[in-house]
């Protein structure tokens, strides 16, 4: 009770105990285990059985017992892992080859003959299989089979719905260009319309002339073939290059007539 520690401890003349360094004769545990019966060198235990190295106090895991971390550390080192060969790294012996052939052979019988089995009475919409033909015919009448048929043939007419749409895109942009290219022919035989139109009113005056004066005489005919003789006198023939006036054939009416029958 009355034991204090002294202060400022002296260091140098204590041993400082590690798995690196043995440890003494001056050391108080080393002493014990002589008295004990223990020699340098040897195991411990009464026949010599046990460690010859201390425990090394390093970090471990809370959850492992003592030594077990060591073991861990041993198969995990990489001197002591040892990778698995593939299966190309393997050599196969004649054996080898024959079993893997007869497996081979065996599985291909077991999937052939399910598929004949499933050939029968399976249903590939619900992947489903059946063994007796009341419960396949029950399963096609079923709610669930209805509704995945029904589900099928919907994503299909969406499917179809697409690709019918994209076609009418296609016409629709063909006509579209069919009336343009229409509408630029249109445009340009407006366009010649309208050259000739300036081309004819540009012509020069003389040739419309001969038109306006031979439409007096034309009137003058009819007023006389109006009521039944001429006012103008027989002329003769003109002499020289002067072009002779065309006749006109009409037929002559009676004084008394109808005015409807001025112009027939």
């Amino acid at each position: 009770m009355s034991h204090r520690p002294t202060e400022n401890l002296d260091t140098e003349g204590l041993e400082q105990a590690s798995v690196h360094t043995q440890l003494t004769a001056s050391n108080v545990g080393f002493r014990l285990l002589q008295k004990m019966g223990w020699k340098t060198g040897k195991g411990l235990g009464k026949n010599e059985q046990g460690i010859l190295e201390p425990i090394r106090a390093d970090m471990r895991d809370a959850k492992l017992g003592v030594g077990k971390q060591e073991e861990d550390d041993f198969f995990t080192s990489e001197e002591n892992v040892q990778r698995k060969k593939l299966n190309i790294e393997l050599e196969e012996t004649e054996e080898h080859i024959k079993k893997r052939e007869v497996i081979a052979e065996r599985e291909h019988k077991i999937r052939s003959e399910v598929q004949e089995i499933q050939k029968v009475f399976f249903c590939s919409l619900c992947n489903k299989q059946y063994k007796l033909a009341h419960e396949f015919e029950s399963h096609l009448s079923s709610y669930d089979h209805n509704h995945r048929k029904r589900f099928k043939e919907m994503r299909e007419m969406q499917s179809s719905s697409g690709n019918r749409d994209d076609r009418q895109k296609r016409e629709q942009q063909r006509e579209e260009k069919e009336l343009a290219k229409i509408a630029q022919l249109a445009d340009a035989h407006r366009k010649q319309q309208q050259q000739q139109k300036q081309e004819k009113s540009e012509a020069p005056a003389e040739s419309v002339a001969p038109k306006k004066i031979a439409g007096p005489s034309n009137q003058d005919q009819r007023q006389a073939l109006k009521f039944g003789f001429s006012k103008m006198a027989p002329s003769k023939a003109p002499v020289g290059n002067a072009s002779k006036k065309p006749k006109v054939l009409t037929k002559v009416s009676s004084v008394f007539g109808n005015d409807s029958d001025e112009d027939s």
